[in-house]
């Protein structure tokens, strides 16, 4: 690492030039001041894992000498590999940043920035598929994404960092540096596209599908954790970046009863002012003790988990090396211990979850008493059911084999542990055998996954692949389309568009059914399709990596996809079935409360073959 101090020369030693003649702008190259005083710079190694690893250099302003800058040009090289940004000064203290994309104009006096295209400007989805918007994919080669359309089409985003503490600075020579946590908050997206600084290196997924910055650098987190205490500069300005990174890029899903305070008025006063704890727990995340910060950001997840929002911090970091860092989980557990409040409202927000997992566990032993122990395809007379516990795996490295031509069509016979091979090989069968008439899709312990294999699904039943969203930083609502390769040649194609399923579909849910399992059937009903059983678990959000400006590695429910009905309704509170199935499991005409629910309906296929011969 590469070490440099500077300091800002004093006025009177600066060169100003003169203009003789009439100004051609209201302002000067004497305008363009540096600010923010002095620094010092360190070159560190950038990794990526996808491309030979580099190096960048970040400052460090005396003001938070433990806060890393980085200049928006520097950023932009790293998540885009190959790319440019210019940065033109065009007022006093205003620099317009102009990526190939889309344009921002950043002012470093009033510390804001504006961008009338902010979805294009921080658009790192190209790395995926050349020409493609910020939206949802996961990069399944037999989708690809095709067109988008938004409402209205154009929002302008207006980010005050001023009312965070948060300070952008220029070097007077026409470079702009933002905080490095505050640029990789910006930047994250929607296939886990995100960057941390762990005090010694950048490590940045710039194309892989890795939720954890320590899948790209094994090492990432050891700084990090070797460290008992935190400077108290660099723990103030860690509070102030994630007050910032949740106000404006958590996506509001609605479920949490926290909700609307968070979203009328932010986190900072919504610890202060509505829950009992919350003092406690903003207390925590400001400490300079690393234990005590670790456990304010665990109770920081009972106030967002959603269950796709996880601000706990030591899974990732610590890992399976529990042993190696005993001493500081040991420091963790006095801070719970002295945190009862805390811990028990973090056991009360994420108790609806648990409900969700033991109607999983009542679905996963009951079914195969019906179907049998491990069946993925069952039929009966006219109907046959599909049981599909998952939209999330999927053999990546077997399918992109396939299309490009290096392997076989993956099958149930070849592929192992993959969701796409188990519906087509219950597609196939259903449409070979010609008394099928009706093919059921149970998701009933479905927790979601890969929206790439729900388009791929919707696709095949109801000719037409979408995700109907919106964003709640920039207001608008989008349209995604999608197309897919149908018939599984390897080529997109007119010849997609023969391919049929002579089938009366339905879907089967349950409230396990959550995330992509509540998009699933969502968009089924939105077609007409029946969907059977009870109301679906919900999760309207998807998923975005964050990470702390100390380096941590979290995730949260993102602003950019707030999946919606056609008509625009969130879908948080989850999909009413048009076919209810009743889980009561108290005797007719009994008053005490039922002592569990009864799924054994939902697997006798000739119960549900008569509800869908009724509709």
């Amino acid at each position: 690492m590469k070490t440099r101090i500077i300091t800002i020369p004093v006025l009177a030693a600066m060169f100003i030039m003169v203009s003789c003649g009439p100004k051609a702008s209201k302002f000067t190259v004497a305008d363009e001041q540096p600010d923010g005083g002095n620094y010092t710079e360190k070159t560190v190694p950038v990794v990526t894992k996808v491309a030979p690893d580099g190096q960048v250099t970040l400052r460090f302003y005396d003001a938070l000498p433990d806060v890393a800058y980085i200049s928006a040009a520097d950023f932009q090289s790293i998540v885009l590999p190959g790319s440019a940004m210019t940065v033109t000064h065009t007022g006093v203290g205003e620099y317009t940043l102009a990526n190939g994309d889309a344009k921002a104009v950043v002012n470093v006096n009033n510390d804001v920035f504006v961008s009338d295209r902010f979805e294009a400007f921080t658009n790192q989805m190209g790395l995926l598929q050349p020409g493609m918007a910020n939206v949802y994919y996961d990069g399944m080669p037999f989708v690809r994404f095709k067109d988008v359309t938004y409402t209205p089409s154009e929002a302008t985003v207006t980010l005050d960092f001023a009312k965070y503490g948060i300070d952008i600075h220029a070097d007077g020579k026409g470079t702009v540096y933002f905080p490095f946590a505050t640029l990789a908050d910006m930047y994250t997206d929607l296939f886990y596209h995100h960057a941390g600084f762990n005090g010694e290196k950048v490590v940045a997924n710039t194309s892989v599908n890795e939720v954890s910055l320590a899948e790209i650098d094994h090492g990432y987190y050891e700084p990090l954790l070797a460290k008992k205490t935190r400077s108290e500069s660099l723990a103030n300005f860690n509070y102030k970046e994630l007050c910032f990174a949740m106000d404006n890029f958590y996506g509001y899903p609605g479920r949490v009863q926290y909700n609307d305070a968070l979203k009328t008025k932010g986190l900072d006063r919504t610890l202060e002012e509505d829950i009992a704890c919350g003092p406690a727990i903003k207390k925590l995340i400001l400490s300079t003790n690393l234990a005590d910060y670790l456990f304010g950001m665990t109770g920081l997840t009972a106030v967002y988990f959603d269950g796709h929002t996880v601000t706990e911090l030591t899974s990732n970091a610590i890992g399976n090396n529990a042993d190696q860092y005993k001493d500081l989980f040991a420091e963790y557990q006095k801070a719970a211990a002295s945190n009862q409040e805390i811990s028990m409202m973090l056991m009360g927000a994420i108790a609806p979850m648990m409900g969700m997992a033991q109607v999983g566990a009542s679905v996963s032993q009951l079914r195969p008493k019906s179907y049998g122990e491990g069946v993925t395809y069952y039929k009966k007379g006219n109907t046959a059911v599909c049981v599909f516990d998952s939209f999330n795996s999927r053999n990546q490295e077997a399918w992109d084999a396939y299309y490009s031509g290096t392997g076989p069509m993956p099958t149930v016979e070849n592929t192992k542990n993959d969701d796409m091979v188990i519906f087509l090989d219950a597609l196939k069968k259903a449409d070979a055998d010609p008394e099928v008439k009706n093919f059921i899709i149970d998701i009933t312990a479905n927790g979601g996954g890969s929206a790439d294999i729900v388009m791929a699904m919707t696709s095949l039943i109801m000719d037409k692949s979408y995700i109907s969203q919106d964003n709640t930083l920039t207001g608008q609502r989008s349209l995604v389309n999608y197309e897919v390769d149908r018939n599984f040649d390897r080529v997109f194609d007119e010849k997609d568009k023969d391919v049929h399923y002579d089938l009366n579909f339905a879907v089967l849910t349950s409230g396990m059914s959550f995330s992509c399992g509540n998009l699933f059937p969502s968009m089924l009903k939105d077609a007409g399709i029946p969907v059977m059983g009870e109301t679906s678990g919900g999760g309207s959000c998807a998923i975005q990596a964050m990470c702390t400006a100390d380096g941590f590695c979290f995730q949260i429910s993102s602003f950019r996809a707030r999946l919606n009905t056609l008509d625009g309704q969130n879908i948080d509170g989850g999909v009413i079935p048009t076919i209810p199935i009743s889980t009561n499991n108290k005797a007719e005409g009994s008053e005490e409360a039922a002592p569990s629910k009864d799924y054994s309906k939902y697997f006798d296929i000739d119960y549900l073959s008569s509800l869908l011969e009724k509709k």
